[in-house]
């Protein structure tokens, strides 16, 4: 379908649409519309999150996940690095965990 032929059309429709909104609008319904306050949004429900527990298992070694960020949190605080955008890699080979934060980097031991 052509360009002109399209604007021709919506321009048609439009035309056929304006009418019925340009009606007045009863009285009675513009005081209801006064009164009543605006309802606000509901609020989204709060999202739960399950209760876990995380493990790594390598070889003959297991490690709690959460033991870990835990650890790191705390080096992190102790030596005044910012947390921001944490990131940990755990090398289980090495028996090491990597971090990198907005404050530096560095491991700890596992």
């Amino acid at each position: 379908m052509s360009r002109r032929t399209a604007k021709k059309r919506l321009k048609k429709i439009n035309q056929v649409q304006s009418p019925a909104a340009e009606t007045p609008v009863s009285a009675a319904v513009a005081e209801t519309q006064e009164v009543t306050p605006a309802l606000a949004a509901p609020a989204a429900p709060e999202a739960k999150v399950p209760a876990y527990e995380m493990f790594l298992q390598y070889q003959s070694s297991e490690f709690m996940v959460e033991d870990i960020v835990q650890r790191i949190l705390d080096k992190c605080t102790s030596e005044g690095m910012d947390c921001s955008r944490l990131k940990i890699y755990v090398k289980p080979e090495d028996r090491k965990a990597y971090y990198a934060c907005a404050g530096g980097s560095s491991y700890i031991d596992l």
